[in-house]
């Protein structure tokens, strides 16, 4: 509150009505998805951000709905999982040091796509075990996923922290379709309001950052580098 770059609140939707901007990567994903269903709704519609809980947010976009989790919310627990909401896609941001950050709280959402940070193996034989197990997509920094549905298109590349780190810091997301697009940055780390300047800097054309905290996601705003 009263930040240029953004704001902090414990439920909070961000409507947005963007201009399409192109930006291909140069190197192929890693991996692709195919998901059936078209979108349903007006090709101009503004995509939505909703922070839904103790460390859940949910990421609308023309019928593709994402939802984040961070592992080291009180929301990772295999009890919790199964009241939340509903979502063509997972992404899961690990655990600081000294949680829990296996997978085996997932192993009830059927066949879901869930992106984790690689290497993840804590819980993944007891989650794969299952009936219909998650379909998992461990990515380490650089990899990409393009997911498409319908008309709307979805990249997510794993990004490292400043120069001199190596470990996935955080993800950027860009979804769109012909008529309008977004990029939103989820971190996988814990970054001071203050440093949204900074995070503009490091992420030119991202719109929105969504950062982990203890009791609900921190959503900023992010301004334009110029």
């Amino acid at each position: 509150m009263g930040n240029r770059y953004g704001w902090r609140a414990v439920i909070v939707v961000a409507l947005l009505a963007l201009g399409c901007r192109v930006g291909l990567a140069q190197i192929g994903p890693r991996y692709v998805i195919e998901l059936e269903g078209a979108a349903q709704a007006a090709p101009t519609a503004p995509g939505r951000v909703q922070l839904a809980g103790k460390g859940l947010a949910m990421i609308r976009f023309q019928g593709l709905t994402i939802l984040t989790v961070g592992a080291d919310a009180d929301a990772y627990s295999a009890e919790a999982a199964r009241q939340w909401p509903t979502a063509d896609l997972l992404l899961v941001t690990p655990a600081s040091s000294g949680h829990y950050g296996g997978v085996a709280p997932l192993a009830s959402l059927g066949k879901l796509p869930v992106i984790v940070v690689e290497p993840v193996a804590a819980g993944l034989a007891s989650a794969k075990s299952v009936l219909r197990p998650p379909k998992f997509y461990p990515m380490q920094t650089w990899d990409s996923l393009h997911l498409r549905k319908g008309k709307t298109r979805l990249r997510v590349t794993a990004l490292p922290g400043p120069p001199g780190s190596a470990n996935v810091a955080g993800f950027m997301l860009e979804v769109g379709n012909s008529w309008a697009s977004y990029r939103l940055y989820v971190s996988c780390e814990p970054v001071g309001a203050d440093a949204a300047g900074v995070l503009a800097q490091r992420l030119p054309g991202a719109d929105l950052a969504l950062l982990p905290e203890r009791n609900a996601p921190l959503l900023l705003a992010l301004q334009r580098a110029a």
